[in-house]
């Protein structure tokens, strides 16, 4: 089975205050062959901003951030692009929380911490893979 998905879009803005989160999503995209240019933010700010300038139709966004939490990003890019798919990231133990951001904001999927690449990979595909 290929994990590489079938989407055309363009662009992936992944948003998270860990340096190592990101580099390690971006080696998982890079391992499933998902052709993507790869936007980063270290903050909620900077990733609304990169948000409105690029408008990828792909966002990985962690909850829990400095300068603006997920969840006032969520907000900011609803009124932006509400057909963006966005995968909220966030430990596990927030799960319920996760849940709860899922049935109120457009989110695609909950990628759980810590993740593996194959089961970041499967949800990623996954999300990528729904239809608008």
């Amino acid at each position: 089975m290929s994990l590489a998905t079938k989407t055309n879009a363009s662009e992936l803005l992944i948003v998270d205050d860990s340096t190592a989160i990101r580099m390690l999503l971006k080696e998982i995209i890079a391992l499933g062959n998902i052709k993507k240019k790869i936007i980063e933010a270290d903050n909620g700010v900077d990733a609304v901003k990169l948000f409105q300038q690029y408008k990828p139709d792909l966002i990985i966004l962690d909850i829990f951030m400095p300068r603006a939490d997920g969840l006032q990003v969520l907000q900011a890019m609803s009124k932006i692009n509400k057909r963006a798919k966005i995968i909220i990231t966030t430990a596990s133990e927030n799960i319920k929380f996760a849940e709860q951001s899922k049935n109120h904001y457009r989110i695609s999927g909950v990628l759980l911490k810590p993740f593996t690449k194959q089961y970041a990979l499967q949800i990623i595909n996954q999300v990528m893979n729904q239809p608008w």
